[in-house]
């Protein structure tokens, strides 16, 4: 039987927080994924810069990856807010 104090185990009740740096990874892993379907969808438009290659790639990097970016920075403050602030627990009725 497996020795409870020298697991590498957290504690029962610890949270999983992602840190900084797993937020940049996920932000780098969805920005380079991002690239490579603009990079695709350049070529599929006709490998001109034209409205519709434009609007394509604007989808893709403003829309789709700084709402990512966007998303993952409030998902981090929440995470911290949330540590730094102990839950109170409601009372049932």
């Amino acid at each position: 039987m497996p020795d409870k104090k020298s697991s590498n185990a957290p504690a029962q009740g610890a949270q999983d927080k992602n840190t900084i740096r797993e937020y940049i990874q996920a932000n780098l892993l969805v920005w380079g994924f991002l690239a490579i379907l603009g990079v695709i969808s350049f070529f599929i438009c006709g490998g001109v810069m034209d409205d519709v290659t434009g609007g394509t790639l604007e989808f893709l990097f403003v829309i789709m990856g700084c709402g990512f970016t966007l998303v993952s920075v409030l998902d981090y403050l929440y995470d911290r807010y949330t540590s730094s602030h102990p839950q109170v627990e409601e009372k049932k009725s």
